[in-house]
């Protein structure tokens, strides 16, 4: 550790006048146009993953966002625009599928808008060869550039951490899920505990008054009551009491039309079509499902896609003129009419070649010319033997 002085410190040590103090006492809410502070207009405090987690809407967008991005291989095209699929991007981590290294990278993104990997090994060029994805909550900026970073509940010093040594900062070019999609999440959570509350009986479906003249102090059958219902399914009500049923049913508590506004809000901040959370939509127009498949990368994982792909390309983890690429070839895989059709008009204009059609068919790549017809094959004649009179 440096002598110098630690400005946290000194600013803690520096006496505080409170008569300058600015809250929610000094400031009335008129002055940012509020009736009060518990105002709904005001923004709800961010979420935590735990508590998101729980709500099957956020769950359902999590694995369609991550999953189907995350599992897709990263390609490395070189300047000559040949491929190279055995780069360390095939596997990042050392110990980890790359698929999920990649899944919880964009589910960083998602729900943080930031990640971050962690670059343990480096090649015989100085490249990267191996990284460690690292919890978005345990790296610390500094305002000064430096960050610090939490390894195994061990917090390092700011000067063994350069922003541009060992760290891959990925930025999301939209705004986290847990921070624009908190009042959303919110509301889900509250109407499922009072689902929750209704399947367990609080509050009550029924409840007993007392008639006119009667002490209720007095009254004491609520557990012979209870005894009672559970061994018959006709119940005796005492002359001393009114039986009275709750006004609510269970559809009514249930609230769909609560629900289903809610999953809605989470399916527009998220960019997920609302018919994958379950939200019955009468907008949509018929379309197969390349076009849906299509739609939903461009719109829904094209941010992603593109935060992470120009992130891999820079110079500082790539060569230069070297681009790092999703291979998208078995998501956008189209029924095999329409590929085989693609096929020969891209061996037809020279685009693609047969082991290229070969590679992406996965099927082995054959010697012949395209377009000639296989050789019979030759029947051996045996030769004649004289056979002897």
């Amino acid at each position: 550790m440096s002598g110098r002085p630690d400005p946290v410190l000194e600013a803690a040590a520096v006496p505080v006048d409170e008569s300058f103090a600015v809250g929610a006492e000094s400031v009335p809410p008129q002055v940012f146009g509020l009736a009060s502070y518990l105002s709904p207009t005001v923004p709800v405090a961010r979420v935590s993953r735990r508590e998101a987690i729980q709500v099957a809407a956020v769950k359902r967008a999590r694995d369609l966002v991550a999953g189907s991005l995350g599992t897709l291989p990263l390609i490395t095209v070189k300047p000559d625009l040949s491929i190279d699929r055995t780069s360390w991007l095939a596997q990042p981590e050392a110990d980890v599928p790359p698929s999920v290294t990649m899944t919880r990278t964009i589910e960083d993104l998602l729900y943080e808008g930031i990640a971050w990997w962690f670059i343990t090994g480096f090649a015989w060029d100085n490249y990267p060869a191996r990284v460690v994805r690292l919890d978005p909550r345990s790296v610390d900026v500094q305002k000064d550039g430096r960050v610090r970073v939490t390894l195994d509940g061990n917090r390092g010093h700011a000067d063994e951490w350069p922003q541009d040594s060992q760290l891959i900062r990925f930025d999301s070019p939209n705004d986290p899920l847990l921070v624009a999609g908190a009042r959303a999440i919110r509301q889900c959570l509250l109407l499922d505990a009072a689902a929750l509350r209704h399947a367990s009986g609080s509050p009550p479906l029924d409840y007993f008054t007392p008639t006119d003249g009667v002490d209720p102090d007095s009254l004491d059958f609520l557990d012979d009551w209870q005894a009672a219902r559970q061994t018959r399914s006709t119940g005796y009500v005492p002359a001393a009491v009114t039986y009275n049923v709750a006004g609510w049913n269970p559809e009514q508590l249930q609230m769909a039309e609560a629900r289903n506004h809610a999953v809605l809000e989470i399916a527009r901040v998220a960019g997920v079509d609302p018919e994958e959370l379950g939200v019955s939509t009468t907008s949509r127009t018929y379309a197969n499902q390349f076009d849906r498949r299509k739609a939903f990368l461009d719109f829904t994982l094209g941010g992603y896609r593109a935060a992470i792909e120009g992130r891999l390309s820079m110079g500082d983890v790539t060569p230069r003129g070297t681009k790092v690429r999703f291979d998208l070839d078995d998501f956008l895989r189209s029924d095999a009419k329409s590929r085989y059709e693609a096929y020969k008009v891209g061996l037809e204009v020279g685009a693609v070649t047969p082991d290229r059609i070969a590679e992406a068919e996965g099927v082995p790549a054959k010697v012949m010319t395209p377009g000639t017809p296989a050789a019979p094959a030759l029947r051996s004649v045996p030769e004649p033997v004289e056979v002897p009179a």
